[in-house]
């Protein structure tokens, strides 16, 4: 992977706040009653969200996105305990690398879209490719965070090629996105999800055993061809065996 730009390494003065009204998490707590005993779950509402499998046919790679994530640097870097929550102004120091993941394109849904359009619109912003929301071929929706939000995601697969880029990407910095694309050629795809030093969510490594299942199995064609090669040299083998043995036959009878 490419060298860091200073900017995603510019990161200082972390201090814990008090969260109030948050945009994007709202915390509640749920009582009920199961087998006749009362229990009660703590969990967050939450946006749903959309991620993009992106195949760059031409470089037979896989694109990504490398972003700083607090919640991943807070938990690598601060050793306070499992659920200590550290008292307002507390300083949290350390490397900024270690808050950086790298995961699929993607994006909230906080838009009266289609699910598709806000995908596009997430491929073009982080990425730089000009997708047409048509053109997306929808994966699958799951459940995220099922101890805590329960929120959806909808994953897309897209395919780009050179001409069909606008710019380089990078996220919008007017939303405070500053975020670098990471190319992982397809070769290499099994050992990046294994690589437990590259931080990555569950949906990244979905997104990867899916593109390594459904688009690098054989065509039909190509198996057609494979099993009438294996046919005819068995029946290359067949005919050779049948010739030698005619001709044993024919040297005793004389």
């Amino acid at each position: 992977m490419r060298k860091l730009p200073e900017i995603m390494l510019s990161i200082e003065k972390i201090v814990v706040e008090q969260c109030n009204n948050s945009k994007y998490i709202r915390p509640f707590r749920l009582s009920y009653v199961q087998d006749g005993k009362s229990k009660l779950w703590d969990l967050m509402k939450s946006h749903d969200s959309v991620a993009i499998i992106i195949h760059h046919i031409e470089r037979r790679s896989l694109l990504f996105v490398r972003q700083f994530r607090p919640a991943i640097y807070f938990n690598r870097v601060y050793a306070g305990g499992e659920q200590e929550v550290p008292p307002v102004g507390t300083a949290i120091g350390g490397d900024p690398r270690l808050g950086l993941t790298v995961e699929l394109c993607a994006g909230i849904v906080d838009k009266e879209k289609p699910l598709a359009e806000i995908a596009a619109e997430e491929v073009q912003e982080e990425c730089g490719f000009n997708v047409s929301a048509s053109d997306l071929e929808r994966v699958s929706t799951f459940r995220t965070g099922v101890g805590t939000t329960g929120s959806m995601q909808t994953i897309f697969y897209a395919k780009v090629t050179e001409a069909m880029r606008l710019s380089k990407g990078g996220g919008n910095p007017a939303e405070g996105e500053y975020i670098e694309t990471v190319e992982v050629p397809i070769s290499q795809l099994y050992d990046f999800i294994l690589d437990e030093s590259i931080p990555k969510p569950t949906g990244c490594a979905f997104g990867v055993s899916w593109f390594l299942k459904e688009k690098l199995r054989p065509s039909f064609v190509e198996v057609m061809r494979q099993n009438y090669l294996q046919i005819a040299v068995v029946s290359s083998g067949i005919s050779l065996f049948a010739m030698l043995t005619a001709v044993g036959i024919c040297s005793l009878r004389k």
